[in-house]
């Protein structure tokens, strides 16, 4: 069943998702910690729940919505359980969507290549061309509008030798997507890519053995680095006609929503909305992409991260809202499912994050397959031998040796 609200606000439980599936058992029990009523939303169950619970003796004549209006009630028609391969797995049809990666592939280029233009250009005294910055923008903004899921996979491909310009690159993809989720129109969705593909433009007056290095930082180094927000204002400063908001994002997008981050410590509602949505792409994107000094972390666990530090680094309600916009397993996402086979997101399932399709890449024995196969978690909860099927966890970049940007691209 699917829970479409608490009798308490959702801040005030452990539910990551407002809007979640009961499953088990232990489900129920959990929510009953919280929780004396739900509402469940009878559109969005599963054909399970409209057998068992949709009979006429068992189910009112309509759902309400969240306004409390009545929804008619669909019929769905049964579906017996999948249990045989052939039903389980498919061939993967990966036409359409390497037409649509390939697509907005065009736009990440022309924007790579306008931020190695830029950063070089920065790096040797110029100043940043503004229109050109824009241009860049502009085919990312109407990719993002498009199909954000083809961008999402082309934002996870990135290079251990070229951090700093991926991150930039793949940040403010991940604020488009974040932007796009909360509402905002094209041209604000515009701004807030342009602030954070350059909200690290500080960091070309740094020295690169100190970017690079892997030790732990001095003191000193420590300080250099954080100068780079200082950095970044003198340089974007210097360019006429350049929108506040981007500015904010540049100069405050280390500010900590409890008053710890740098450099003048704002906190809560002090910090400017589209610098509270950069300094959480940043800090997702950073903890995602292998660095000098770091190993990437799965999706689910930089999630995880989040939404530790919700409340605390990063305002809640924010964290909240990122993690339903980009999903716990983003397309493109490594995941290992419960039967021991490992597979790549294609596709996500925006109600039930949880239950993507998924591109199947080895065996239960972790051996590559030779045909890809698909999956739709969302409609398939058994495996060809009839246990129960989920995502056991999400993968590192890498993991197994496998690297989703050679099946697409």
């Amino acid at each position: 069943m699917y829970v479409a609200e608490l009798d308490r606000p959702w801040l005030e439980t452990p539910f990551l998702f407002q809007g979640f599936y009961l499953e088990t058992a232990k489900d129920i029990s959990e929510l009953q910690q919280y929780c004396k009523q739900v509402w469940v939303d009878m559109e969005r169950c599963d054909d399970a729940v409209f057998r068992d619970a949709r009979s006429p003796a068992a189910a009112p004549a309509g759902a309400t919505d969240l306004s409390g209006r009545r929804k008619a009630r669909k019929t769905k028609p049964a579906q017996p359980p999948k249990t045989k391969e052939d039903d389980v797995y498919r061939p993967m049809d990966t036409g359409v969507l390497r037409k649509e990666i390939l697509e907005a592939k065009v736009a990440h280029q022309q924007t790579i290549g306008a931020v190695n233009d830029i950063f070089a250009a920065v790096r040797k005294g110029a100043g940043i061309e503004l229109q050109t910055a824009k241009q860049a923008i502009e085919p990312m903004v109407e990719t993002v509008v498009k199909n954000e899921d083809a961008l999402s996979w082309l934002a996870r491909m990135k290079k251990k030798d070229n951090y700093i310009h991926d991150h930039s690159i793949a940040s403010c993809v991940w604020a488009m997507i974040f932007g796009k989720h909360l509402g905002l129109e094209q041209a604000d969705l515009q701004l807030l890519g342009l602030g954070a593909l350059l909200m690290d433009v500080g960091k070309t007056r740094i020295p690169t053995a100190v970017l690079v290095k892997k030790d732990a930082l001095s003191l000193k180094e420590k300080m250099l680095v954080e100068k780079h927000v200082e950095f970044g204002r003198e340089i974007i400063r210097r360019v006429e006609g350049v929108d506040a908001r981007v500015i904010q994002i540049i100069e405050s997008h280390h500010e900590r929503y409890n008053g710890t981050g740098y450099p003048r410590g704002l906190k809560g509602n002090d910090i400017p909305v589209f610098a509270r949505i950069a300094s959480i792409v940043d800090t997702y994107d950073a903890m995602t992409t292998f660095r000098p000094y770091a190993e990437a972390v799965s999706t689910y666990e930089a999630m995880q991260r989040l939404n530790d530090l919700a409340g605390v680094e990063f305002q809640a309600e924010m964290v909240e809202q990122f993690v339903q916009a980009v999903g716990i397993f983003p397309v493109g996402t490594l995941v290992e499912l419960s039967s021991g086979e490992v597979g790549v997101v294609i596709e996500q399932n925006r109600m039930r994050r949880l239950r993507p399709q998924i591109m199947l890449l080895t065996d239960q024995d972790k051996t590559a397959l030779e045909t890809f196969k698909t999956i739709d978690l969302r409609a398939q909860l058994v495996d060809a031998a009839g246990e129960s099927l989920f995502i056991e966890c999400g993968l590192p970049p890498g993991a197994y040796g496998l690297n989703p940007s050679e099946y697409y691209l």
